[in-house]
């Protein structure tokens, strides 16, 4: 009776060991992963920074593709990037991916999802993860206008003063001539004029300006010296500038987003609003993501700023005179219709 106990619990307990044994090969061979986004703060002022964390944490045999570096964010800004070397712990890697963003708006905005690629082990399925989106809300910094609550005072006669109404009616006359003054600027900016005519010579198009600065940015050699990031900013600034001048549109004050939505709403051709927004998010990873790009992507960004300029110049070819001929057939007509006259002179004068 004892023997057969003893057996039973040995089966019982054997049977438990191989249902473990079982369990943990089965997460293995499949392998955990979680996925996690999050941010330092919810609620900010205007041009506060917020640093926004992606946090993969899965097993060694799960292989990641985390997003790209240009990953959107809505309407925040990317200031900073950071990506640093997976941890491990516990039997897990985590793997981080870090952004220091800010927007100017006031409001509330949401940072987009942001979707992961995994596979695992040597399977070639790569499935999806996607975090959820969050909610920042964005205050200004006006401080509260509420102030302490007083008694209600008895209203007093004020003589009227004429000299103080005559300063605000002068003070009146004064904003309207500015405010008109201001108006015929922003007209005549827009136009290519200045706000009083002058004698000076044609201003020089856009082009021209933007190419004799890209031919002199080169000949600094900043790429050769190893100033990248230097070297990206005054190419983004020159582009910017021409674009300004071609399109009119304020593009050295904007971000690339509000850029390029701009130019959208200008009904510019679609190829090249592609082609300037790929341009400035090259641009804007060296800027502002530490990226530092290859040979070959330098000398692709110096291309495109040339294609950029070259496919959308305007060429103003000057104006011909017109210059009044006479037909060769009139011409002819009334030269015999003057000899003709002259000859009848002449009978007059012989008869």
């Amino acid at each position: 009776m004892i023997d057969s106990r003893g057996l039973a619990i040995k089966l019982i307990f054997k049977t438990v060991i191989f249902i473990g044994l079982l369990a943990t090969q089965l997460v293995a061979a499949n392998g955990k992963i979680s996925l996690e986004a999050k941010v330092d703060k919810n609620r900010i002022k205007i041009g506060d920074l917020i640093k926004y964390s992606i946090v993969v944490t899965r097993d060694e045999n799960v292989n990641v593709e985390m997003p790209g570096l240009g990953a959107n964010l809505g309407a925040f800004e990317i200031h900073n990037y950071d990506d640093p070397e997976p941890e491990k712990s516990k039997g897990e890697i985590i793997q981080r991916r870090e952004y220091t963003i800010s927007t100017y708006d006031i409001g509330d905005y949401e940072i987009p999802s942001v979707t992961v690629r995994y596979s695992v082990g040597e399977d070639s399925l790569w499935k999806e993860l996607t975090t959820e989106k969050i909610k920042i809300t964005v205050e200004s910094l006006k401080p509260s206008e509420a102030g302490d609550i007083r008694d209600i005072k008895s209203p007093l006669e004020i003589e009227r003063d004429w000299i103080r109404v005559i300063r605000f009616v002068a003070a009146g006359v004064i904003i309207v001539l500015i405010g008109v003054l201001v108006f015929l600027y922003i007209k005549r900016r827009k136009e290519g004029k200045s706000l009083i005519p002058r004698s000076d010579k044609p201003k020089r198009p856009p082009h021209e300006i933007a190419l004799e600065e890209l031919e002199q940015l080169l000949q600094e050699e900043l790429v050769e010296k190893g100033e990248i990031k230097q070297f990206y900013i005054r190419i983004s600034e020159i582009i910017r500038s021409y674009i300004e001048g071609r399109f009119f549109i304020i593009a050295i004050e904007m971000t690339t987003t509000q850029l390029i939505d701009t130019m959208r709403d200008a009904e510019v051709d679609d190829e090249h609003v592609q082609f300037v927004e790929d341009f400035l998010i090259q641009c804007d990873l060296v800027k502002f993501a530490k990226y530092i790009p290859t040979p070959e992507e330098n000398q692709k960004v110096i291309d495109q700023a040339f294609e950029i300029i070259n496919t959308t110049k305007i060429i103003l070819e000057p104006e011909t005179p017109e210059v009044e001929e006479t037909e060769p057939g009139l011409k002819e007509e009334s030269e015999i219709n003057e000899t003709s006259d002259e000859i009848v002179e002449v009978e007059k004068e012989v008869g």
